[in-house]
């Protein structure tokens, strides 16, 4: 193909053709190699369709579960019946597993590859705190995964609790002492510990948005009058800050989170279990994005809503009902609601995912 068509017409073909197809085409000749390797061709690859893909703990689909044009559901399965999946970014699914593994050697992590279908262990995540006369194992709070563009490379950031957090919960000063940061970049072979710490505490899985991973704070820490904060860190300066959440509008029951919408930093508030109110981060400030009521769209009622990601292009968010037994999709464009799955589904892990060379390019995943 070298000898047959100039660079640039190759990099154009190249750059048309699926993740999928470009992993297997690596392994034709070395001068296809070269090319599909080349981090141009990343610059001017076509985006693809983002998958939502179900992450479940066992071999089990129900012959139901039928997937209408609305949405493509992707299942991949683990062998680890403790497996928990954290977050995904360029390619790559970031999961915490126990394959029989003593808590006092650390948490475990992994990349899973669902192009390469492969997976690759970090290093367990242990760090021993001094109380005294005594040493205890920490508590993993919070974690998250993004790309550091000026090096090229995948960062995995882990937020450690020394001590148990309900000992002070409204203490927010004891709380933050009792943090600590520690990273992993997958040009290492080990954890590192960094001076800076959130402001506040927070749980759960960080959501990667324009170069920054983003968490929720805590709801029993801090002041009414301060309101509901976003813990941010840059993923490449490894700073700490924070941003107000959006202002919730209406009363009632409620709760709230932060979502990936195709790359743009979400939030929900979900009012009396079957209204959403989604809002977007747009260049500092939050916008309103979409407003719909499941019970006016002629749906039953339902106990629990969770926006889960935009699964394509035009946006339409995908949304899971009653722990994931039902999923919806709201259309953007017209505001209707659809189901795009029938029969009970197991509770399972459901995130998007979207295909990088990144992902096929380095060797260790």
């Amino acid at each position: 193909m070298a000898d047959q068509f100039p660079p640039d017409t190759i990099y154009q073909i190249l750059s048309r053709l699926p993740i999928k197809s470009l992993a297997r085409f690596r392994c034709v000749c070395k001068s296809w190699l070269e090319y599909i390797n080349d981090p141009y061709l990343e610059t001017i690859h076509v985006a693809e369709e983002p998958t939502p893909i179900m992450f479940q703990q066992h071999s089990y689909v129900h012959p139901n579960n039928e997937v209408k044009e609305y949405c493509k559901i992707s299942f991949l399965r683990a062998k680890q019946l403790e497996t928990l999946v954290l977050g995904s970014c360029n390619g790559l699914i970031l999961v915490r597993y126990d394959e029989n593994h003593p808590s006092y050697n650390g948490t475990l992590l992994a990349f899973i590859n669902p192009i390469t279908k492969r997976r690759y262990n970090l290093p367990p995540v242990t760090v021993i705190y001094d109380f005294g006369n005594w040493f205890y194992l920490l508590t993993l709070r919070a974690t998250g995964i993004g790309f550091d563009d000026s090096i090229n490379t995948l960062k995995t950031v882990c937020i450690i609790l020394k001590g148990r957090l309900h000992d002070h919960p409204l203490d927010v000063n004891l709380a933050r002492e009792r943090l600590c940061t520690v990273v992993h970049d997958s040009r290492m072979s080990s954890w590192r510990e960094i001076a800076q710490v959130p402001a506040y505490p927070v749980c759960g899985e960080g959501v990667f948005a324009h170069g920054r991973l983003h968490w929720q704070v805590l709801s029993n820490l801090g002041s009414p009058e301060e309101g509901t904060k976003v813990v941010w860190f840059d993923v490449k300066m490894e700073e700490f800050g924070l941003i107000d959440a959006p202002k919730r509008e209406g009363g009632g029951w409620f709760s709230d989170k932060l979502v990936d919408l195709n790359g743009e930093l979400g939030y929900a508030y979900y009012e009396s279990r079957s209204r959403v109110d989604l809002w977007m981060l747009k260049q500092e400030k939050w916008v309103l994005h979409c407003r719909f009521d499941l019970n006016h769209s002629g749906s039953c009622y339902y106990t629990y809503v969770e926006v889960l990601c935009c699964c394509n292009k035009e946006g339409d968010i995908l949304l899971s009902l009653d722990s994931g037994i039902r999923l919806l999709v709201y259309t953007l464009k017209t505001g209707d609601i659809r189901a795009v799955g029938r029969g009970e589904r197991r509770v399972s892990d459901i995130l998007m995912y979207r295909s990088s060379l990144f992902s096929i390019r380095t060797s260790a995943y």
